[in-house]
Parts: structure tokens; sequence; C-alpha cells
């Protein structure tokens, strides 16, 4: 009975599609109207809903044969519906109605009605979406209870039908998303740790992220490859007035106590090109849900520079000293993500060591915290 019930929902769905050519939803179309209401034979009734007089004198000038003749035929094709509704069990099952007497270029009109399971079972309940040409969706519910079924046919506003619209045609698998990572930096694998303490919150990393999101396998699959640009600034800040010297191409960390330094750091920036395969996960709602995600990383370094500020005189003192201090041109190494809705954390490893070879101690940098999405 149920599957009686949903086909002739789907009959009126395609009628629907094929009759319904304006842009307002059933109840706007409606109004405030009169009902008329003509008895034919075999108990059948023709409803008439109008608005004003005009409209009924403008009735006369429709024919009901042709329009009689239209809907037999997709009456007709219940019957190869209900041949096929044997693979309803599916997700979804999709059927194009043909009509004979259009004026369309090839001679046929079609209306392609797409069922599709959405939600599922529910105890005694089913529930349907009907998507007509892929611009014009109906719901429906299910529900049976003691040997009774009960249908209930929505048909959502015009706003909703538009956006409907919108999401099928305008469906890219590649896109761009801009977002900010904001974290921390530390070093590992450390010959420095002996020379120099890090101040947490002030050896900070920032990156500006431009990254082309492609969705692999279909609009349905969580797989996505993340690649693209990413501007990346790494700031060190030492604690206990230690400074960094360049002398004679080697890379020192150094004390003095003559003077006592209120900020003292080492900043270089870097152009990174991702490249990361990443799970991403929709809500039922269609909003973000739970990702993950690994890969790796290359880059090349743009600059750098040390700067200090300290009192001398009774004045406020900055220094900025621009210098390479033998860091390694080429960096690589591996990245991750992970998080849920618009909350993403992020950590970056570099491989590479932080100074050339034998030009400094060595040290790996890793960088960790929060990515802000668009």
């Amino acid at each position: 009975m149920k599957r009686l019930l949903l086909i002739t929902a789907i009959c009126m769905a395609a009628v629907t599609g094929v009759f319904a050519k304006g842009d307002l939803t059933v109840g706007q179309r409606l109004g405030d109207q009169d009902t008329i209401i003509i008895k034919m034979a075999n108990g059948a009734k023709l409803t008439l809903l109008l608005q004003n007089k005009e409209q009924l004198k403008a009735f006369q000038h429709y024919s009901l044969d042709s329009l009689m003749r239209k809907l037999n035929l997709y009456v007709l094709q219940v019957d190869s519906l209900e041949q096929s509704s044997t693979n309803m069990d599916s997700d979804e099952m999709t059927v194009t109605f043909s009509s004979s007497d259009s004026t369309s270029a090839d001679g046929s009109e079609q209306v392609t009605v797409t069922v599709q399971e959405s939600g599922g079972k529910e105890g005694n309940k089913e529930h349907h979406e009907i998507r007509i040409n892929k611009t014009f969706k109906i719901e429906v519910d299910v529900e049976e209870e003691d040997g009774n079924t009960k249908v209930n046919v929505n048909v959502p506003d015009k706003e909703e039908q538009d956006s409907i619209q919108v999401t099928e045609e305008h469906y890219r698998p590649t896109k761009f998303n801009f977002d900010i990572d904001l974290g921390l930096n530390n070093f590992i694998n450390s010959d420095i740790d002996d020379l120099v303490d890090l101040k947490p919150l002030g050896s900070r990393y920032v990156s500006l992220n431009m990254h082309l999101n492609s969705q692999i396998g279909g609009r349905r699959s969580p797989l996505h490859l993340i690649s693209g640009i990413e501007f990346s600034f790494n700031n060190y800040m030492f604690d206990d007035n230690v400074f960094v010297e360049n002398i004679d191409n080697y890379t020192y960390f150094n004390n003095t106590g003559d003077i006592n330094y209120e900020k003292s750091k080492l900043t270089h920036s870097a152009i990174n090109i991702p490249l990361m395969p990443v799970l991403q996960f929709r809500r039922e709602n269609d909003k973000d849900g739970f990702i993950i995600g690994a890969g790796g990383f290359v880059g090349y370094g743009l600059g750098s520079h040390a700067k200090l500020k300290y009192e001398e005189g009774g004045k406020t003192q900055k220094d900025k000293i621009r210098d390479n201090y033998n860091l390694s041109d080429f960096q690589y190494g591996l990245e991750g993500v992970l998080g849920y809705g618009s909350v993403n954390l992020f950590v970056k490893y570099n491989m590479n060591d932080l100074f050339k070879d034998n030009r400094g101690p060595q040290a790996n940098v890793i960088s960790f915290g929060l990515r802000l999405l668009e």
C-alpha cells in the first residue's frame, strides 16, 4: 500500500512539474478564491479554484480534452512504475515521464522525477524526497500504524525551492577557500635547548592560506584534496636576555648582562605549497561536521630579521636587523588538521633543519594552533 501511495505521489509530482510553470508556490498561487466543484461520472470531481469572475469566463477557452489526454499519458505509466518499485529499496530511484504532444524542439516533453531516501525509516515512518528536473522538490512522509497508512505531502516555499535549483546547477567539485592559521612555535630535536628558552606566547605562528579544495568522488563523497598557497610567518621570542647573531656565517645565541632586553626575537617568512587528503563529513543539516586530514608541504624562505627592544639612556630603543641568519632556504614537512564544525585545529612539523648544515645549532620547528575558516 505504501508503494502505491508513493507512486501516486510521484505521478502528482510529474504533473506538477509540467503544469506548475509559475515561480510562485502552490499556496501563493491560490490565495483568496472561490471554489467550484463539478461532479462527474463514476464519482469523480473536478474542482475549480477561481479568484474572480474573469477567470471563470476565461475558463471556457480551455480545452479539457487536451488536458485529460496529457494527464492520461502520465497515468498510463503507473504500471511501469509498479514494476520498477521492487528496486525502491535503494537510496535513490529516477523515473522519466514523456509526452508526445509537446511543442518542444524534439517533439516530446520530459519530466525527470527522482525519489531519494532522506533520513530513512524511523519506526513505522518513512521519509522521501521527490525532485522534479532537479529544480522542484516535494517531501513525502509515509506512516503505517494499526493497518492504516498515512501520507503527508509537503511542498517547500519558493525560497527553499530556489535554493535547490541553485545548489543543483552551481555545484562545483573544486573551489577556493581562504583561511588563517593562528598558533605557537616550539623547537624539538634541538641543540638550542641548552642555549635558549622560548617565550611560549611570544613565539607565534601565523599563516595566510589560499587553499584549493577539490572533492574527489562526487558531491556525496567525504574525500577532499587540499592544495594551494600558504604564506607563513614564524616568530621565535627568546628569554633570559638572549639574542641571535650571525658571526662568520654561523648563527650564535648569545647572552649579555649589560642590557636588559624587553623583546628579543627572530622572525622569518616563507611560502608553502601543501598537498593534503582530507575527510570532510557533513551533518544532517548540511553543515560542516567532523574533519580529519594529513599530508605534506614544501616551501621556500622569503626573508628573515631579528628585532631587539630595550631601554638605553632613559629612551626606548628598537633595533631591526635584517639578515638571513643562515636559515634553510628550502623547507618541507608534514601537516594535519582535525576538527568539527567551524572549529579546526592544525599542526605542522618542519622536517628540515632550521639552519643550514654546519651554519647553526640543530633544531626542527613544530607549529600548532587554531585554523580560522572563511
